[in-house]
């Protein structure tokens, strides 16, 4: 019984942390090339230039989901 709910455990808190892992999250427009395709870049700007070293094009991404937006802080 011990092992059940001590293996119960560790899948759990596994799951956790791999959920809440910041590693999945993907930018707003991605550089596709013959090659490959990274939809890593948080703007366009950034995109661009990486593509000036490796060619290819810059796209934007169709599965991005933004963040929530920022409110300024009032004082």
């Amino acid at each position: 019984m011990r092992i059940l709910i001590a293996a119960g455990l560790i899948v759990t808190s596994a799951t956790a942390v791999l959920a809440a892992w910041p590693g999945d999250r993907q930018g707003a427009y991605c550089l596709q090339t013959r090659d490959f395709e990274n939809c890593g870049y948080p703007t366009f700007e950034a995109c661009q230039f990486t593509r000036n070293g490796v060619g290819g094009i810059c796209v934007p991404n169709p599965k991005y989901i933004p963040g929530p937006e920022r409110r300024p802080r009032y004082r």
